[in-house]
């Protein structure tokens, strides 16, 4: 029996084909899924279904020619062990890095059954999430950025935000800290300032004025992947 299905949606993508071979079933289940560095991330173990009860699971990490077994005989290997909890239905890793970044294989026994499926987690190091941004946004001490035209503006933004379309994100940046408060009503940002944020509507312009800030030295410049149409569904504007 052969069994194929594929499924694409925004940053994910499945695909699995199952074979019976006997009584061994060979499964895969391939998954991608992009989270901001720090955050946290539930990872899901596709080869798992209820009905196996309580089945042998392992995993590996799998990063370039290296494999490692990070969870075998009911426990978490180092270093994961103290920062990642344990379900059946998957894992979640707390405060991951660009190191975490590498495809994750859960590989499932039951009955004599075996399932395997994958998940290829990317850890972006310059982006905040929607809860980050939260915090910031209330705390009103982080500069932040809106990088799309003042006609998108006019329709709303982001509290606390100043608008400097991307084509000037550049330019405003090389300015002198007066000039740039003249034609902004803002300070300047600062090149060591923990949270430069950039946002747009859906996460492609600001991710481009993220990495001139960078360019610029603003090491620590972020972009608001979600843009302003996450922000307006989520807090209902």
């Amino acid at each position: 029996m052969l069994l194929q299905c594929r499924y694409l949606q925004q940053w994910q993508k499945v695909s699995c084909c199952c074979r019976r071979e006997g009584s061994l079933i060979s499964g895969q289940d391939t998954r991608t899924i992009q989270v901001p560095e720090k955050s946290s991330v539930e990872i899901p173990c596709g080869a798992y279904t209820p009905q196996y009860g309580n089945p042998r699971v392992e995993w590996k990490f799998e990063k370039g020619s290296s494999i490692v077994l990070f969870y075998y005989n009911s426990r978490f290997t180092d270093p994961y062990k103290d920062r990642a909890q344990y379900t059946p239905m998957g894992i979640r890793l707390a405060l991951v890095t660009q190191k975490d970044t590498g495809k994750y294989i859960c590989e499932v026994i039951s009955s004599g059954e075996l399932r395997k499926s994958e998940v290829n987690l990317i850890v972006e190091g310059n982006v905040i999430s929607y809860e980050d941004m939260k915090v910031l946004v209330a705390s009103g001490k982080a500069p932040i950025i809106d990088v799309r035209l003042p006609e998108e503006v006019a329709n709303g933004h982001i509290a606390n935000s100043v608008n400097i379309p991307v084509a000037e994100v550049e330019e405003a940046l090389k300015m002198d800290p007066e000039t740039f408060k003249t034609k902004y009503g803002v300070d300047k940002p600062q090149k060591d300032d923990e949270n430069l944020i950039f946002y747009c509507q859906k996460g492609s312009r600001s991710a481009q004025a993220t990495e001139i800030a960078m360019t610029l030295g603003y090491t620590k410049a972020r972009n608001y992947a979600g843009g302003y149409e996450e922000w307006s569904e989520k807090e209902g504007k």
